[in-house]
């Protein structure tokens, strides 16, 4: 009789523990050159250091639920990637804004988001674009005023 070891494996909730654990600590690290101040009069970095101590007690939680649980939860499995594909358009959107101008990093932002959806035709895309982009223009620009550059 052979004794079958079972091979350790990374579960959901252990990775989804260790992603909001590394998550903290880049809020927390990143909301230290700003000043806290006080409960009754917070500063800039008040809210993304409760943010991150909020983040991190629930990445121990998760982390902790396989080892303390006798119910492990599911084996990791590889993502699909379409929800890459939206985030990837946020941070492109952030990254274009200011070296591209508002219209083509929103443009990049609204069609990664029309790929991670999967069901939309192009005529879709450039009708959804257009008068998102215009909205926007219309409501930031026009109605608040802001100075956001258009184009490069």
């Amino acid at each position: 009789m052979s004794e079958h070891k079972s091979r350790w494996r990374p579960t959901e909730n252990m990775l989804s523990g260790l992603f909001f654990v590394v998550a903290a600590i880049g809020f927390y690290a990143g909301s230290q050159n700003v000043s806290m101040g006080t409960n009754f009069q917070p500063g800039p970095g008040y809210m993304p250091t409760i943010i991150a101590a909020v983040i991190f007690c629930l990445g121990v939680v998760l982390l902790l639920q396989d080892f303390v649980s006798k119910a492990r939860s599911e084996a990791f499995a590889v993502p699909k990637a379409r929800p890459f594909l939206a985030v990837g358009g946020i941070l492109g959107f952030a990254l274009l804004i200011q070296p591209a101008g508002f219209i083509i990093a929103s443009l990049f932002l609204i069609v990664l988001a029309c790929l991670a959806y999967g069901r939309m035709r192009l005529l879709d895309v450039v009708l959804l674009s257009t008068v998102l982009i215009g909205a926007c223009i219309l409501i930031f620009v026009v109605g608040l005023g802001q100075r956001i550059a258009l184009l490069p």
